[in-house]
């Protein structure tokens, strides 16, 4: 009997990290699991270790702890964090009454510093065959320089520009998964207006903007799995459940709630002076109504153009699946 394979996934504890985890442990027949987390003792990290993961303690400043979580590893999977190091850097600006657009430069030093940590470390690992990087479209570059302020997105194109140019060797070996927007994200939860007892979708889109959504928890581990098992090294993968326009998503969104709900278009300008948002969060909608959600990237590939059909749930069955009652009173 052949010996499993080893598989890294760091930042198992979030979103991303866990669907990973959760898939190849399924797979032990074939792959062992090794969750790099900062915090062993967390409930998520010991759910984990009681499904047979390996846990070892570590983070993306510590390339040592990344040598020692790396060492022996067939397939690595990384997830770098912007959100982290932006909000309580965001937080702290807005309590001195300054401007919060420092957070952003914070945030992508500290995020790119620490994706180029992995990077290297993973780079000098023998035993490696795949290397998995989750990013996010370049929106500078796929914009012609229009909208420049979303940092959480240059960060992890700087990551993906640095393994092609500075580690070509692990760029073989390498493959970029692009996550939809999350089925769970705030922007596709309406709120609803008293005066009209109906749900307002405010959104700084086109109806007719198409918008890819994933159930992040369930679904991106089995694209990792495909890209692994199925694809050779090099592909970009926008990964998605459904592929909606803006007004579909109303519509599904209303079918499943029982509940009116309409689309309502405003400006990033309107949302960010009324609503107070920061255009690091403003210029990502901007874009992709604009420009596509892939602009910027050669050679993209969607789920039906992979080796094997990969199976997931469709937003509007996840939309039905939810626990309306509790979603409408909050």
């Amino acid at each position: 009997m052949a010996t499993a394979k080893v598989i890294v996934v760091v930042g198992a504890t979030g979103n991303q990290g866990s669907s990973v985890a959760k898939t190849f442990l399924n797979l032990s027949t074939t792959w062992r699991v090794r969750c790099l987390t900062r915090s062993p003792s967390s409930p998520v990290s010991e759910s984990l270790a009681a499904q047979g993961a390996e846990i070892v303690q570590g983070n993306l400043e510590d390339t040592a702890s990344l040598a020692a979580a790396f060492q022996g590893a067939h397939a690595i999977f990384l997830n770098t964090d912007f959100w982290a190091t932006y909000h309580p850097a965001k937080a702290a600006l807005e309590a001195e009454k300054k401007s919060v657009e420092p957070a952003s430069q914070k945030a992508f030093d500290y995020e790119t510093t620490n994706g180029k940590n992995a990077v290297d470390v993973a780079a000098a690992v023998p035993t490696l065959q795949r290397f998995v990087y989750s990013a996010l479209s370049p929106i500078t570059k796929g914009s012609g320089g229009k909208y420049t302020h979303a940092f959480h997105s240059e960060a992890k194109s700087w990551i993906v520009e640095y393994i092609e140019n500075e580690q070509p060797q692990l760029g073989k070996k390498t493959s970029i998964i692009y996550p939809g927007i999350y089925n769970v994200n705030r922007m596709l939860a309406p709120r609803l207006d008293a005066a009209s007892g109906k749900y307002l979708f405010v959104l700084p889109v086109e109806k007719s903007t198409r918008l890819p959504l994933i159930d992040a928890k369930e679904s991106i581990g089995l694209f990792v799995q495909e890209l692994i098992e199925d694809e050779a090294p090099g592909k970009k993968l926008l990964a998605y459940d459904s592929y909606l326009k803006t007004e579909e998503i109303v519509a599904e969104w209303s079918k499943a709630s029982g509940k009116e709900a309409i689309f309502v278009p405003i400006s990033i300008e309107t949302m960010h002076e009324k609503f107070g948002l920061p255009y690091e969060l403003l210029d990502a909608p901007a874009y992709l109504s604009e420009f596509g959600y892939t602009a910027g990237i050669d050679g993209i590939l969607e789920p039906h153009q992979l080796a094997k059909k990969v199976h997931t749930q469709s937003f509007e069955d996840w939309l039905k699946e939810r626990n309306w009652g509790e979603l409408l009173a909050a």
